[in-house]
């Protein structure tokens, strides 16, 4: 559960096979509340774009990756925030963004 009170993830994965996938999800927040308009940006490790979500209206976002490092970038009116992540083959990166 992240801070801002969304749910991380958002939409249930109980219909998807997920040893079969690698999932990066998270929240995007702005002063503690969950960001309910923008974008997260996937990057590969050269930052060179490889998609991009809208955040739901509860600031959730959710990509599946190949396995491997990523650079994920929540831009929202106001600001944007950037970070790392490793996705892993059968596993849930889960990540909770703050933009400030």
């Amino acid at each position: 559960m992240s801070s801002c009170g969304a749910v991380v993830g958002g939409v249930s994965l109980d219909l998807v096979d997920v040893s079969t996938q690698s999932v990066i999800q998270g929240v995007v927040s702005k002063a503690g509340a969950p960001a309910k308009v923008g974008y997260v940006r996937l990057l590969d490790t050269s930052d060179e774009f490889v998609a991009e979500v809208p955040v739901s209206p509860q600031g959730e976002f959710r990509f599946f990756a190949a396995p491997g490092k990523w650079n994920v970038v929540a831009l929202i009116p106001g600001g944007s925030a950037r970070t790392t992540v490793e996705a892993h083959l059968g596993k849930i990166a889960d990540l909770e963004i703050s933009v400030s």
